[in-house]
Order: structure tokens, then C-alpha cells, then sequence
């Protein structure tokens, strides 16, 4: 399984057109980590028959990152100059770069990109230089490629960035939805597949680590709750907290908001500390946290991987070192997987409902979140309200959707109650969209003929 490549067929197609332009062309492709970024881009070397330099940076000392990529250059271009002679400067193998590719399309590929760019501070400016004065007038195609997605942001695609405005494509790879993942995982019943995409959220590498020829169960217990499963502690570090300075608070941020420490006081009361203003904006910026606006703001985690972890593994390490990681699994873990899914549920949902936008009888919609308000019944008593999926085309509602992962059929009482709550939003005969795992009682589908009733397996369909 881990030898085929899957998905990125839209991708692929996007760097192709740009590979066929003529000239010097310029491709800024990131991301987080382990979603495929680099399988992407050998993928899309493989399939096309031209010179490639592939250079990936590592977090070493200025000389050795130079005499990395003199290797990796002149085996690309001229191997039989290998070893035989050496380059003084990155401004020096630019140069021979640009001048092969004078003669020839040549693809330059720098994976890893902030390694290089913090080791050599100096490198943006000079591959600005380049490309404004020699590479310009070459059939070089560039790419540069970083997983450290705050600082592709800042230093790279930012207008004060010294590359900015030379890049020709800006690709950022996300992770797979929930159709796209399920293609991994051939074997296992939809709602395995579902439950998978929540442990994986999707990540390309997280997903390899599934076997379909053994149960859900064995797999999560193999890979999350054993000495030696990919999911271990160091994985999640490098995850949550890669070069940033006080890793252990950022994994205590992480934990906070996992466990339902939304809001801003409630997560440093958690973490134990003054000020978090900072370290959520960092955790923001890099795409593992989104802040919410509400009448208090609050956080959700971005990676429903995190979210598992540091709810239902993070407790356990100590028992999962001792061998013991099944037996907690199996007691404090696998009765809550429903519980878990409910948000990745609605995550899933609104896939669903943007990929059949505009289609059938679906609304276009420009956005869908939750809704959290208070409002006064008719007694004129406070009333609290949550609905798991606003649709908006602007500003107007267009359609509400409620979300229910879990066996049993949604029945009658749920039904009433969500009919109750659509009646406190400023809304117009919005669209209403129920999905449900377990199906819908006889009552709802004799009674909701005006709403759209989505099973798991239509999802799926």
C-alpha cells in the first residue's frame, strides 16, 4: 500500500500546466507535515522526462548544507564532474544551474526549504537576485516546498518577503477529505473509514499506517496504544511543537483546547500560566489551532489526530510503556470512539455539503460553521442554542444541518428539538440537512419530508 500513489490528480494536473509554459517558472508548494508534499513532487518528477535536481535541507552548519546541494546538483546535471570540483557559494551553483537550464527545461526542487532559509538567512536575497537577473531569461522550473507553514507565510509569500511576487504558482496541499482517504482503505465498512479519517485527519503518512487486512480495533491499539506504534509521544512532539522554543507548553496548549479548555482564560488556568496570548497565535499561525469568533472567543483544534491523542492517549503513556496500552484501550477508549467522532462527524458533513454545492437541491454556500447563541423563549426565560452546521451565502442563511454520530436511529424528540432551535435563527425557510449514522425513525421519515435525511452511506455514495 505504501508504494502507490494515491489522489492529488487535481495537484498534479495544476503543476503540469505550469511545467508547460515556457521560460523560468516558480512554485511555492507547502504545508503541514506528513501530508504528502514530497510525494506529490517526486510523483510529479516521475512523470516527466527532464533533468531534476532534488535538494532536500537539513538542520546542519552552512558548509554542509553547500556541499549537500553541490551533490546533489552535479549528480542531476553532471555526474561525471562529481567529485572533481566544488562550489564556493550558493551564488555559484545558482549560476551553473542557471546556465544548464539556458540550454534545456531543468527542474530545481528545494524540499525543506526553512531549514536552509534559518541557517542562511542571506539565501532569500540571493535567489532573489537570481531569479530577477539571470534565471529569468532560463528554462528553470523552481519549486520550493517548507512544512513549517508560518514561516512559508511570513518569510516567503509575505509582501515584505524578498521573494515575493516571483513565484508564478502558490500551492498549499492540504490533508485529504474524507472520500479521498477512504481510497486508502479498501476492506473496512464506511464507518470504519470514518473512523479512520478522524484518527488520521487525513494526513497522507497517518493514513499509510492502517492495515485493512486486520481489525479497526487491532490497528488502533497497534499504532496508538503500543511501544513502537507510529503514534508515539516523540511523533506528536514533532507534530505539535517542532522548533518552537517551550515545547512543553505548546503540548499543554494543545492538551487545553483537546480536552475543552476553549477559551482563552480557561486554557492558561489549564496550562498554569499568566499570559497564552502568544502561544496561541503561534499555534494559529502554524494551523494547528483556528480561533473562533463568537461573543467570546474561543479555539478548536485543527488535527483531529491531536485531538484523539491528547484526550484518549496522552493519559496512558505511562501504561502503553509497561506493555499495558491494549488493555486501557479496550476499558477506557474504544466506548468513546462515537463520542470523539461527533466533531469530525460535522467536519465530514461539511465536506459533504460544499462538494454538492449548487447541485440537486443544495445551496451554494461561501461558508459553513457552528452557531452558538442565547436567546429568550417565549416564556422570556434565556435559552441556549447550538447548531452543529450554519450554511451562509454571505451573510444570508441558507441552510442548517445537524449532526449525529451514533448507532441509534435520530428519532422524534431530536427532530423537535432541532426544529425548536431553527426558530431563533434570523433565517428564511432555511434548507435543513440531518446526518445520521444509525439511520432515521419511521416518525422522521414520515414527518421531515421537507428535509434532507443523509445516512453515513449516502455520504459515502
Amino acid at each position: 500500500m505504501k508504494d502507490v500513489f494515491r489522489g492529488r490528480t487535481a495537484e498534479l494536473g495544476i503543476l503540469d500546466k505550469k511545467f508547460k509554459q515556457s521560460g523560468f517558472v516558480m512554485t511555492v508548494l507547502y504545508g503541514r507535515r506528513r501530508v504528502g508534499k514530497t510525494s506529490l513532487v517526486n510523483k510529479f518528477l516521475h512523470d516527466h522526462n527532464c533533468k531534476s535536481i532534488s535538494f532536500t535541507a537539513v538542520e546542519r552548519g552552512e558548509a554542509e548544507l553547500l556541499s549537500l546541494m553541490t551533490e546533489s546538483v552535479l549528480n542531476a546535471l553532471s555526474p561525471e564532474l562529481s567529485g572533481n570540483i566544488s562550489f564556493n557559494s550558493f551564488e555559484k551553483i545558482f549560476d551553473y544551474i542557471g546556465k544548464q537550464a539556458e540550454k534545456e527545461r531543468i527542474i530545481f526542487f528545494i524540499d525543506e526549504y526553512p531549514y536552509l532559509a534559518k541557517q542562511c538567512p542571506y539565501i532569500q536575497s540571493v535567489l532573489q537576485k537570481q531569479i530577477d537577473t539571470k534565471w529569468k531569461n532560463g528554462n528553470l522550473f523552481f519549486i520550493i516546498c517548507g512544512s513549517l507553514v508560518s514561516f512559508m507565510k511570513d518569510e516567503v509569500l509575505a509582501e515584505t518577503a524578498p521573494l515575493h511576487g516571483r513565484s508564478d504558482l502558490e500551492l498549499k496541499l492540504r490533508p485529504f477529505n474524507y472520500i479521498e482517504t477512504a481510497e486508502f482503505l479498501d476492506g473496512f465498512t464506511n464507518e470504519e473509514k470514518a473512523v479512520c479519517y478522524g484518527l488520521t485527519n487525513g494526513v497522507a503518512k497517518y493514513i499509510e499506517q492502517f492495515d485493512t487486512s486486520e481489525s479497526l480495533d487491532e490497528n488502533i491499539i497497534e499504532q496508538f496504544y503500543s511501544v513502537g506504534g507510529y503514534f508515539s509521544e516523540e511523533q506528536i512532539k514533532t507534530v505539535v511543537s517542532n522548533d518552537k522554543k517551550n515545547p512543553a507548553l505548546y503540548n499543554s496548549v494543545i492538551s487545553a483546547v483537546a480536552t475543552g479548555h476553549t477559551k482563552n482564560g480557561e486554557i492558561a488556568s489549564y496550562v498554569g500560566a499568566d499570559e497564552v496570548t502568544y502561544p496561541l497565535k503561534i499555534l494559529v499561525s502554524a494551523e494547528l489551532l483556528e480561533r473562533r469568533v463568537a461573543k467570546k472567543p474561543y479555539y478548536v483544534l485543527n488535527d483531529s489526530m491531536l485531538e484523539f491523542w491528547f484526550r484518549y492517549v496522552n493519559r496512558a503513556i505511562s501504561l502503553i510503556n509497561a506493555g499495558n496500552g491494549a488493555v486501557y484501550y479496550q476499558s477506557h477508549v474504544k466506548n468513546h470512539l462515537h463520542d470523539f467522532m461527533g466533531k469530525v462527524f460535522e467536519k465530514m458533513a461539511k465536506e459533504y455539503l460544499l462538494s454538492h454545492a449548487g447541485s440537486g437541491d443544495f445551496p451554494i454556500l461561501t461558508s459553513i460553521t457552528d452557531y452558538q447563541d442565547t436567546v429568550l423563549d417565549e416564556d422570556g426565560k434565556y435559552k441556549q442554542i447550538e447548531i452543529d452546521l450554519l450554511g451562509r451565502d454571505g451573510k444570508k442563511i441558507l441552510l442548517v444541518g445537524e449532526c449525529k454520530f451514533k448507532n441509534s436511529a435520530f428519532d422524534r424528540a431530536e427532530y423537535e428539538k432541532l426544529l425548536d432551535k431553527v426558530k431563533y435563527l434570523p433565517a428564511d425557510s432555511p434548507v435543513l440537512c440531518i446526518f445520521s449514522l444509525g439511520g432515521f425513525s419511521e416518525y422522521v421519515k414520515e414527518n421531515a419530508k421537507e428535509c434532507k435525511l443523509i445516512t453515513l452511506d449516502d455520504m459515502y455514495n
